[in-house]
């Protein structure tokens, strides 16, 4: 009797450090991918009060950028892009005339974390209302309208959702698959509640 007893409370015992195993790996997953999807504080309230304004999820927000400039906003990529957006001088322009409709500030407060983000911001949202879906909207930022309205009217790039599926520029594709994973990996770590 004793044997059966200490079996089964070696049983229970066993199922008890299963559970806390799992919850402690679970924690340690969790903090691995809060690593790698990292919301450095520096620029959560002003990301929070962009993306508020231009309507659109922060998690688009964060992904994007952690995707563009890995959050260094005074960083400068190969193109000519600049900021946490790596928006070029052109590009900012074009969002602060047509989307905006203000003046733009001079070129070098793209290096500002609030105006670059303001701008991209605008620009997410605008490319957003015209396309409804996040694949489209980051299709367009990398490979720019004109690319993304040919392949919305190809039944090739569609699935049979008519979601855009397959984007024959290599970089756009590569840049949507990340920002799509990033999007929903910033849902879940920070904004399901």
């Amino acid at each position: 009797m004793k044997l059966t007893s200490r079996r089964l409370i070696a049983f229970f015992l066993l199922i008890l450090l299963s559970v806390g195993f799992g919850f402690a790996f679970d924690g340690i997953a969790t903090a691995m991918e809060k690593h790698k999807y990292a919301r450095p504080a520096a620029y959560r309230e002003l990301i929070a009060s962009a993306a508020a304004e231009a309507g659109i999820p922060e998690a688009a927000v964060w992904s994007v950028i952690r995707m563009e400039s890995g959050f260094d906003s005074g960083g400068q990529d190969a193109d000519g892009g600049i900021g946490l957006f790596r928006l070029t001088p052109e590009r900012f322009r074009a969002i602060c005339s047509d989307i905006l409709h203000e003046d733009a500030p001079e070129d070098g407060m793209l290096y500002d974390p609030a105006t670059n983000l303001r701008a991209g911001c605008a620009l997410l949202s605008e490319l957003y209302g015209r396309y409804g879906m996040w694949e489209p909207v980051y299709a367009a930022w990398r490979a720019g309208t004109d690319a993304v309205d040919k392949w919305v009217l190809d039944p090739a790039c569609l699935n049979k959702q008519g979601k855009l599926t397959k984007i024959p520029d290599s970089a756009a594709a590569k840049f949507v698959s990340g920002a799509v994973k990033g999007q929903k990996m910033y849902t879940k770590l920070y904004f399901q509640g």
